[in-house]
């Protein structure tokens, strides 16, 4: 019989917990500040393990606004309490707090040197989903794994994310990753990823570089070879109304008539609708891809228009990736990658500014003749 109860910690559990992460780690510890930080502020659960007054062990679990992911942080255990069956104890604990947050998935980074505790995450059934090198700061690698915490299916095939290297081309950048989702052998590059946003960019936006209309990526991704489908609400000039310069207004005009003018000449298929679920889900179990317009208030509070790949989908939800990464320093990729959102949040992000704007792009292979 376990002789530990866990809690939620306080403030004044702050002193133990950074007592114990300086004993336990040697790199990467977490702060004192940070640790004040998760208790006040965190959108998290951070579970101690108690021997009556004296701290046996602790687990951090972050939880992604509008998504239904969790990430396992950081877990530790006191040396004298180790073989009790703490971290065991602890991890079990923080599934179901996460599967009580609705989360499908539970993530997490171990060193690849760390047999114990990746021999314990087996057992509890979590799969390696990929390697990154040299994630710690002393140049140590991370094994990546996963858990299905519901009945969402184990993803087998993770998207390769890349990451925009620019402000203004998540547009690109998501192009690129469906591309290379259907043909392994396309290469993602820095050059690639400006080459596609001179070709798409509507010119002017709120302000400095343009981003990226639908019809402009659909051009683009026509070029390389693929068919497409192109979903959007309104006829009008995409985010014109995000500007208010009239010089801007007549070239944001000028541009999408030259995009109309290209796709009169390609089979490129234009949908003046949105791209319902059901639809989603056809296209997704055929073999395509989508590059989606989300707007990311949802997710970060910023009301500016960004791009995503949605590569997967199931009963619960939409598996998106972002080619963005937030600035939060305990971000990684698993944050970003193949993250699950529920389908009726899905519907929600994909809705732009005032006029409701929805843009989505369906790739698919360009059948041979």
């Amino acid at each position: 019989m376990n002789r530990f109860h866990l809690r939620c910690a306080v403030a004044a559990d702050i002193p133990a917990l950074v007592a114990l992460e300086k004993h336990s780690f040697s790199t990467d510890k977490i702060s004192r500040r940070s640790f004040s930080y998760f208790i006040r502020k965190g959108h998290c659960s951070l579970i101690l393990a108690m021997q009556g007054e004296v701290l046996a062990g602790y687990a951090l679990v972050l939880y992604r606004k509008g998504t239904q992911l969790a990430r396992l942080y950081s877990i530790a255990v006191a040396d004298d309490c180790r073989g009790q069956g703490v971290a065991n104890t602890l991890l079990k604990d923080v599934q179901r707090r996460a599967a009580e947050q609705l989360c499908l998935f539970m993530r997490l980074e171990v060193r690849t040197d760390n047999e114990a505790a990746i021999g314990l995450y087996r057992k509890l059934g979590y799969h390696r989903i990929g390697v990154v090198k040299g994630y710690y700061e002393d140049g140590s690698d991370a094994l990546q794994m996963e858990k299905s915490l519901g009945t969402a299916p184990r993803n087998t095939h993770p998207t390769k994310r890349y990451q925009q290297t620019l402000d203004f081309t998540c547009g690109p950048a998501s192009l690129m990753m469906a591309m290379h989702k259907i043909d392994k052998a396309y290469c993602m590059t820095a050059q690639e990823e400006i080459q596609i946003w001179r070709e798409a960019t509507t010119i002017y936006m709120t302000s400095g570089h343009g981003g990226c209309s639908g019809l402009g990526l659909a051009l683009s991704a026509w070029r390389r070879g693929y068919k497409v489908d192109l979903f959007v609400s309104q006829t009008s000039v995409p985010f014109l109304n995000s500007v208010r310069d009239p010089q801007k207004k007549e070239v944001m005009q000028r541009v999408h008539e030259h995009f109309l003018s290209e796709a009169e000449h390609t089979d490129i298929t234009q949908h003046y609708s949105p791209l319902t679920l059901a639809q989603l889900d056809h296209y997704l179990s055929q073999g395509a891809v989508l590059v989606s317009l989300i707007s990311v208030w949802r997710l970060t509070r910023n009301k500016a228009p960004h791009w995503v790949l949605v590569s997967a989908a199931d009963s619960q939800c939409v598996s998106v990736t972002d080619p963005e990464m937030d600035h939060e320093p305990w971000q990684t990729e698993l944050d970003f990658i193949d993250v699950p959102v529920s389908r009726e949040e899905f519907i929600k992000m994909a809705l732009f500014g005032r006029e409701r704007l929805t843009s989505t792009l369906v790739l698919q292979p360009r059948e041979q003749s």
